[in-house]
């Protein structure tokens, strides 16, 4: 299920607020009805789509509050505006919403635009923000932000788990259907002990090189590193390019995977250390409940974790224990908490092979080579066992990249050519 499907007008470009009832969704404008009726299209297919905070117009919205729906009535003209219900704010506006400082909020915003105290523009403003402080009832944590990516490197990971892990075990709302009390405080639980791998660079480019080609894989035990984990990629992956990390955590039968977007430094800088302490650096957007065997290519939004795994199966990628910084593990001494396990994941060094040709007894003719690496399709294979081999059972065979190892990978649309290089295990490109 993906959290952050953001819907616009495709006649305003407008960012839209979405509302359910029952099972039936519906989409309004932001603040206030236009001119034109709503026509909603994934904001996917447009662009510059206006997606800002409904109070000042500038910053990128953090939190949908929910309220009941505003009108204001003019006296002399007998007119009513009908706003919304739903209102997504930014930051900073939300510390002054949460203070129920609407006089600081109403003189924020309408700074911004240049309308002076006392005017009929402030004055309609201050009554607006009144209904929005005191009519509040809930607030979610948006999942549709198009937040600019965070540089997350290898011995941040414990801290960036356990900011949200507390987030699971706090009171914010989250995007259903991780806003269940049971499921959040389990997923947290399991997570916290659960490995975690950063993706260097070099390893991270050949994810996106692959992954959007990749054919279809079955989910296995044999594939998954670890039966749970966390893995963050040095940049974003996938053919949005904005899936940060992933965590699994097994089930009965299968994984409960999560996406995550990270929040890069879109907020003022003085608020910057109060949002990671109380947002942090991931922020779900996609969720999945696979079982085992299930069937995942590369158009399935997590597709960039199968072929991480796929190709630490194939034996492309070293993974080596990160050094983390001493306040970090005391940090965790103090706490009584097992020391945390960071895993970097990086492209195995290339072997020094001599290329010999593949020569047929007693010809001179030589077998043609690839001369350059590709994917080649999984299946299903009838391995022999029990009693003389006389029984047979179905095993999956993998998809894997064929060629030899220092040969470029050739995609319908790109050529790439990867090196292994040493790492530093702090996750810092060289």
């Amino acid at each position: 299920m993906n959290l952050a499907t953001l819907m616009a007008c495709a006649l305003c470009r407008e960012a839209l607020t979405e509302h359910h009832d029952g099972a039936s969704v519906s989409y309004r404008h932001p603040v206030a009805e236009k001119d034109h009726p709503v026509t909603p299209i994934s904001a996917a297919l447009l662009r510059d789509v206006f997606h800002r905070c409904h109070t000042c117009s500038t910053g990128l919205p953090v939190w949908d509050y929910r309220t009941g729906l505003i009108q204001l009535l003019a006296m002399d003209a007998g007119v009513v505006q009908t706003y919304n219900d739903q209102w997504q704010i930014c930051y900073p506006c939300a510390q002054l919403i949460e203070a129920d400082d609407i006089d600081a909020l109403t003189t924020r915003c309408a700074s911004l635009v240049g309308w002076r105290p006392g005017s009929i523009e402030y004055t309609q403003l201050n009554l607006l923000h009144r209904g929005i402080v005191l009519g509040r009832e809930d607030r979610t944590l948006l999942a549709t932000t198009p937040w600019p990516p965070a540089r997350i490197t290898a011995d941040m990971l414990p801290k960036v788990r356990d900011r949200f892990t507390g987030l699971l075990r706090g009171s914010v709302r989250l995007p259903d259907p991780i806003n269940e009390p049971g499921w959040r405080r389990r997923l947290a639980d399991q997570l916290d002990v659960a490995p975690m791998y950063w993706v260097n660079d070099e390893f991270t480019g050949l994810v996106n090189a692959v992954s959007i080609e990749q054919p279809t894989a079955r989910l296995t035990d044999e594939i998954a590193p670890t039966p749970d984990g966390l893995i963050v990629w040095a940049e974003p992956v996938g053919t949005t390019e904005e899936l940060a990390a992933v965590s699994w955590t097994q089930t009965g039968d299968g994984w409960q995977l999560i996406g995550y977007r990270s929040i890069g430094t879109a907020v003022p800088d003085a608020l910057m250390p109060q949002m990671r302490h109380e947002i942090g650096w991931l922020l779900p957007i996609h969720t999945a409940h696979l079982t085992r065997r299930a069937a995942i290519d590369g158009d399935h939004p997590l597709s960039p974790l199968v072929t991480t795994w796929l190709l630490i199966h194939q034996q492309m990628a070293d993974t080596v224990d990160t050094k983390l910084p001493t306040g970090t593990i005391r940090a965790y001494q103090r706490s009584r908490r097992p020391a945390p396990e960071v895993k970097t994941i990086r492209i195995k060094p290339r072997t020094a092979t001599t290329a010999e040709p593949d020569q047929r007894r007693g010809s001179t003719r030589t077998r043609a080579k690839p001369d350059h690496r590709f994917w080649v399709s999984g299946h299903e294979r009838q391995q022999a066992y029990g009693p003389g081999r006389s029984l047979r059972r179905p095993v999956d065979i993998q998809p894997f990249l064929k060629g030899d190892e220092h040969l470029p990978i050739k995609l319908s649309t790109t050529v790439r050519v990867l090196r292994g290089r040493p790492d530093t295990g702090t996750g810092t490109p060289e």
